[in-house]
């Protein structure tokens, strides 16, 4: 097998890791925007389970009990494009055999940051993460260090680009899109990035490709990277969570997110 081949294993790898990880949060019921969404990533921190996601999506006057939450079915996912994504029709989905539907979660507590972080913490009730078994990423406080510029990252959320309108009863289809890029060095004029607390991730939306996507509805999403497992071995995710994006800045073409260690902070 070639290194070529072992490539295309590891990012297959490190798509399905991060997707068992993620999840899109539909906050159509307390949003003026219907449908809206956001992305969140499911982790244990000190032994406390989370779905991280950002602060100005989770506005503190959403009810918990207006809060949904859509995990990945059972099946792996399959890669298609946008445009592909886009002529599925209503019937046409109606039929897929793998869905997904909405459900609520026991939102015990939220911890939210303060503006420049954009985070919000929603605590979930430990015995509901056990029972469902739902995959909560551990982290510990010494793999919370975000890595610097040219480093390589992964992150998948839920574009409002890709949601097509399942039925007549209002229900939504949403698609996950998957992002590689990297961390980069870039002179950015707004008071809204801080360098001490946030990395800028490249993101051209300027091609007509399947490649290129709205960011909106991204916002939440979980910024990964991996540890290469060495020749052999290189389909082996080793996933680690280095941040949470929060942010795009069109005109720049590049995703800003808060570095990790601003989330440990908040516990």
């Amino acid at each position: 097998m070639g290194i070529s081949k072992l490539e295309e294993q590891a990012f297959t790898a490190v798509c399905e890791a991060i997707g068992r990880n993620t999840v899109a949060i539909d906050i159509s019921r307390g949003s003026r925007e219907n449908p809206d969404w956001c992305t969140g990533s499911l982790v244990i921190i000190k032994r406390r389970s989370f779905i991280i996601t950002c602060g100005h999506a989770i506005k503190p006057e959403i009810k918990n009990e207006d809060l949904r939450f859509l995990f990945r079915s059972e099946k792996g996912f399959q890669w298609t494009t946008k445009e592909e994504i886009k002529k599925l029709s209503i019937r046409i989905l109606n039929k897929i055999k793998y869905k997904t539907f909405p459900k609520p979660i026991p939102i015990i507590n939220r911890i939210y940051s303060n503006e420049e972080d954009d985070l919000v913490l929603l605590e979930v009730d430990q015995s509901w993460a056990e029972v469902n078994s739902n995959w909560f990423y551990k982290m510990d406080d010494l793999d919370a260090v975000a890595p610097g510029a040219d480093h390589p990252v992964y992150y998948m959320g839920f574009s409002r680009e890709l949601i097509r309108e399942a039925n007549v009863y209002g229900d939504i289809g949403v698609f996950p899109f998957f992002g590689v890029g990297q961390i980069i060095n870039k002179e950015i004029d707004s008071t809204a990035f801080n360098p001490e607390l946030h990395f800028l991730i490249d993101f051209s939306t300027s091609g007509i490709d399947e490649y290129s996507i709205d960011a909106h509805g991204l916002s939440g999403c979980g910024v990964w990277s991996r540890t290469p497992s060495g020749e052999g071995n290189l389909w082996i995710p080793n996933i680690y969570l280095v941040g949470v994006q929060h942010g795009y800045f069109r005109k720049s073409e590049v995703l800003k997110a808060t570095k990790i260690e601003r989330v440990i902070r908040l516990i």
